[in-house]
């Protein structure tokens, strides 16, 4: 939404590249080529991968933008938007990288605590931005670390009552059963949607994220992204894991499965992990499970200061979570 962009990005004009059908492209200054076309550079904008998600989403594809993960496609927003000293609004605990951000990027991060880790207080959060006068809203839904969720009439009622720029970032949606439909999103000037191929799509290495918003708010972003911003195998892999949609759908139903089979190991051993619509469960229990684990070569998140003896084991398939369950029962047994 152009109204909130910095004064000087406004007066900016994007890099703009034009692809165009070539017998010689003699204009970029690329080298020979010598490995199956990669001597010349990607297609500045993603346009194949962003026609791609508009078909499955049935979205047009200039309210898309691709970026490197959803990490890039946070700072371009902060790039754009956030002049120093301003507030960065958020939720604790939360992805610790938004706070890191936009200090980065001189702002001022201020975060509304969770009841109990789990719920929000949708009216003091709302009061909480308007009074600290924030300019960007991040919201991590379902949440990372807790995997609880905001319901969706709470999000909407939140972007309609704040003055500022909300950003959803949806990285874990696809293991929600409450979602909020595209066509929905960006209907809201002031909504930006983050998604990534990095959980349900299971392609963390390429580091690929993708933004919904509406098209002026997409050409405002286009104002700061870097040209080429990524890359030719990235791209390519993203058109592979989009033409495997069952496969996509048959892995989240079993993370689905399998974080209500440890769910319910865990609680029968008096560890009660928070309601999650995520692919991990997040959940307080004793060091000594923690380090267990760990000398069996078996890594869990431990996140220390502010969260001691919290911890956020990722879901992974049958066998893998299997051997966690073996490995939890040695440990107790070792410990008793």
């Amino acid at each position: 939404m152009r109204k909130y962009l910095r004064k000087e990005i406004k007066e900016l004009k994007a890099y703009e590249l034009v692809e165009r059908e070539y017998r010689l492209k003699l204009d970029a200054n690329e080298g020979i080529d010598w490995i199956n076309g990669l001597n010349r550079y990607p297609l500045d904008r993603s346009d194949k991968v962003r026609e791609r998600l508009g078909e499955k989403l049935l979205v047009n594809s200039n309210k898309i933008l691709v970026g490197n993960g959803s990490s890039e496609l946070i700072e371009l927003m902060m790039k754009a938007y956030l002049e120093a000293g301003q507030v960065v609004a958020s939720i604790s605990p939360t992805f610790s990288m938004y706070k890191i951000f936009t200090i980065i990027h001189k702002g001022n991060y201020l975060a509304y605590p969770l009841d109990n880790m789990e719920s929000l207080n949708v009216d003091g959060f709302i009061e909480f931005i308007r009074e600290k006068k924030a300019k960007l809203v991040i919201l991590s839904n379902p949440n990372n670390p807790t995997g609880t969720i905001i319901k969706r009439q709470d999000i909407f009622k939140i972007i309609k009552s704040v003055d500022a720029m909300v950003v959803l970032d949806q990285a874990y949606i696809e293991f929600a059963d409450e979602q909020i439909s595209e066509e929905e999103m960006i209907d809201f000037d002031n909504l930006v949607v983050l998604r990534t191929f990095s959980k349900a799509i299971g392609l963390a290495g390429i580091r690929l994220g993708y933004m919904l918003a509406n098209k002026e708010t997409i050409d405002c972003i286009n104002l700061v992204r870097s040209p080429y911003n990524v890359n030719t195998l990235s791209q390519e892999m993203a058109l592979k894991a989009l033409s495997n949609d069952k496969l996509i759908r048959e892995n989240v139903m079993i993370i689905k499965k399998e974080r209500e089979r440890m769910r319910e190991y865990l609680e029968k051993n008096g560890i009660r992990p928070l309601p999650s619509s995520a692919n991990f469960l997040f959940f307080k229990a004793p060091k000594y499970l923690y380090e267990g684990l760990l000398e069996k070569g078996i890594l869990i998140r431990d996140f220390g200061p502010g969260l001691d003896g919290y911890y956020r084991l990722t879901l992974g398939s049958k066998s893998e979570n299997d051997l966690v369950i073996e490995a939890i029962e040695e440990v107790k047994n070792a410990s008793s």
